[in-house]
């Protein structure tokens, strides 16, 4: 793959077949003597495989030379049809708005239209599906005769503009397309960005998620691009001084550096804030700086922090969880707000390549940052997207799971051992180590056995033979032998085993789903006549208040409930439930659910504040929709006695 620059300076040499010298080509291509020679030199790396290269001498020039092969080759790269690159309409437009964006003064439609192919109307119909997208970034957008076309606005305005257009342009399976991007940027080399901030990762020891480098690698070729066109940045407030932004100024430093002795270009003192304002936005794997006590992180900014804590107990009370009590979850969370906070204020919109699988797999977790961020955003006056509460999901879901981990079922045990205080240390040490899980409540002599109570411990294991009622024994030898663990394993995998069953594969579900608020094989066309429908069925049978259908229309302007596999869980954030139930709607046909097809809607008028009963019920409904049989099954059924669901 050559850059845009390579083939032009290929280009040069192949179609005049004359001699150059440096300055010659360097003021062709209206860049710097130094970056032809190194040019030239990557050229020559990839031309050598190909039977061709650039020759160089002194006092005669640079020229071109190949063999048949080599001609052949030189031909497919500098005329190969550009056209058998399928661009959507929808990339397309952000490709227009990025050369636009890029282009210092007017251009004209015909112009555009020739760089894609396509015709001048092709391009004014483009041009006008974007009037939200320079709306949202506060630029202007104008057409003058003989003039042709330009935006206008600051130069942060254009940067960040820009970035999300090209974003959205060369993304492509959930990450930025390096060779997409280089086909815009003209002056700035990708490879040598890219390596740049690898180098800075390394010396100081951070890492930015993959999302994260790719954005900032962008961010970073943007401002070279439009430096390299005479558009630097105006001045921006300065920063308050403290250790992260102290850290933050020498990568900063460091990577100015590099841009300038790597690719040969001057980053002015104005850039400085610019960057800073693009890492402030950055999301990490290993963070510069981490702050693990709660008291410190609270005085970068105590109202928000405040408010987050006052939040998580508000959850906490709502959804039988302990999130305060998480000191590392209000660390975590706390520093990615403050980043989220930036990054809407900045108008540097991030991306979620996972949301869809979030929304999906880890329903309950995204409802309660859904709940969070709904009351969070009212607070501080921001718009959060559905990207940035998946990230906040994933930080709750962590959290739930260090819980699950500190209330994990332990079984008690009793040893009995008969050879002395050595031997029973030796068993009592090695069971720690090998079943973490068991909990070992007393080491005993066989001549205490007798007074064991069923009720004291799970089990008892023994070095010698014991019959005691009502408990279960496990004789091992004193130097608990391979065998001896076999054992063990195999008691506690049965006693999980047998305390994992139910009566019935979704008894929340089953629990509260009835017949008065159930319609089966309805024929509608949109979410909301499956709302007004179902909800309006659920407030007169006394489920829910007259305000209930409206609060469920404003959680879905939120973040769409549907679930994958046919399957929506619409519901209101909070209030408006007079008693307990779920209504069930299927259809005839599915509809359109946001970027979803629904034919299954369980519609929910639950209190959060009965124990367990949102988590079960999210985590009944997740395993329903992974089970095609039992979709076809419930599609099929015209009876609410005959629900599966409820037998």
């Amino acid at each position: 793959m050559f850059f845009t620059r390579e083939k032009q300076l290929l280009s040069l040499l192949f179609k005049n077949q004359q001699k150059f010298t440096t300055a010659q080509i360097a003021a062709q291509l209206k860049v710097s003597p130094r970056t032809i020679k190194a040019d030239i030199k990557r050229l020559n790396d990839e031309l050598g495989k190909h039977s061709c290269g650039i020759l160089t001498k002194q006092g005669v020039g640079i020229w071109l030379d190949y063999s048949e092969a080599g001609e052949q080759f030189l031909k497919s790269v500098l005329f190969e049809d550009r056209d058998s690159v399928y661009i959507s309409p929808e990339t397309r437009k952000y490709y227009l708005a990025a050369k636009l964006l890029l282009h210092h003064g007017f251009t004209s439609m015909e112009s555009l239209a020739n760089q894609f192919y396509v015709s001048k109307g092709t391009v004014v119909n483009d041009f006008n599906e974007l009037e939200d997208f320079w709306t949202k970034f506060g630029l202007i957008f104008i057409k003058k005769v003989k003039y042709g076309i330009c935006v206008k606005g600051t130069e942060k305005q254009i940067r960040l503009a820009l970035t999300d257009a090209l974003k959205r342009a060369a993304s492509k399976n959930d990450r930025i397309s390096q060779k997409r991007l280089q086909m815009v940027f003209e002056k700035t080399d990708l490879r040598l960005m890219k390596e740049i901030l690898q180098r800075a990762e390394e010396r100081f020891q951070y890492v930015l998620t993959g999302v994260s480098f790719d954005e900032f690698m962008l961010q970073l070729a943007v401002m070279c691009e439009r430096l390299a066109n005479g558009c630097a940045m105006e001045e921006i407030e300065e920063f308050q001084e403290d250790e992260e932004n102290r850290r933050m100024s020498f990568v900063i430093h460091f990577i100015r550096e590099q841009i300038e002795v790597q690719m040969d270009m001057a980053i002015p003192d104005s850039e400085k804030n610019y960057l800073k304002i693009c890492m402030q936005g950055l999301r990490y794997h290993v963070p510069m700086i981490r702050e693990k006590e709660k008291n410190k992180i609270r005085q970068r900014a105590p109202e928000m922090f405040d408010y987050m804590m006052e939040l998580l107990q508000g959850i906490d009370e709502r959804y039988f969880l302990e999130l305060s009590e998480d000191e590392e979850l209000a660390c975590s969370l706390f520093d990615h707000l403050e980043c989220m906070v930036y990054r809407i204020q900045s108008k540097m919109f991030t991306s979620n390549p996972i949301l869809d699988s979030i929304k999906k797999e880890m329903f309950f977790e995204y409802e309660i940052a859904s709940y969070f961020i709904s009351k969070l955003s009212r607070k501080f006056e921001i718009e959060v997207t559905e990207e940035e509460i998946g990230y906040v999901a994933f930080h709750i879901g962590a959290s739930i799971e260090r819980m699950k981990q500190r209330k994990k079922r332990k079984f008690c045990v009793t040893i009995v051992c008969m050879t002395g205080i050595g031997t029973s240390q030796f068993v009592s040490m090695k069971l720690k180590r090998l079943f973490p899980d068991l909990e070992i409540v007393r080491i005993i002599s066989g001549n205490q056995a007798e007074g064991l109570k069923p009720e004291t411990q799970d089990f008892v294991i023994s070095t010698v033979p014991l019959n005691l009622d009502g408990i279960k024994v496990i004789y091992i030898s004193s130097v608990l032998n391979e065998a001896d663990v076999q054992k063990i394993q195999k008691c506690i995998e049965k006693k999980q085993n047998l305390e994992g069953t139910g009566a019935s594969s979704f008894p929340f579900l089953s629990k509260y789903l009835h017949e008065e608020i159930t319609i089966l094989n309805c024929d509608l066309k949109s979410r909301e006549e499956v709302l007004q429908l179902l909800g309006g069925r659920m407030v007169r049978e006394g489920y829910a208040d007259e305000g209930y259908v409206d609060s469920v229309l404003e959680r879905e302007k939120l973040s769409e409930t549907a679930v994958g596999s046919l399957v929506a869980i619409p519901h209101a954030f909070e209030g408006h439930i007079r008693k307990q139930g779920i209504g069930l709607l299927t259809l005839q046909k599915p509809i359109l659910w946001g970027n979803e097809k629904v034919q299954i809607i369980f519609m929910l008028a639950l209190s959060a504040r009965t124990e367990n009963n949102f988590q079960g019920i999210f985590g009944e409904v997740l395993e329903f929709t992974k089970d095609p049989k039992s979709i076809d099954q419930l599609l099929k059924t015209r009876k609410f006695s005959e629900l599966e669901l409820i037998q």
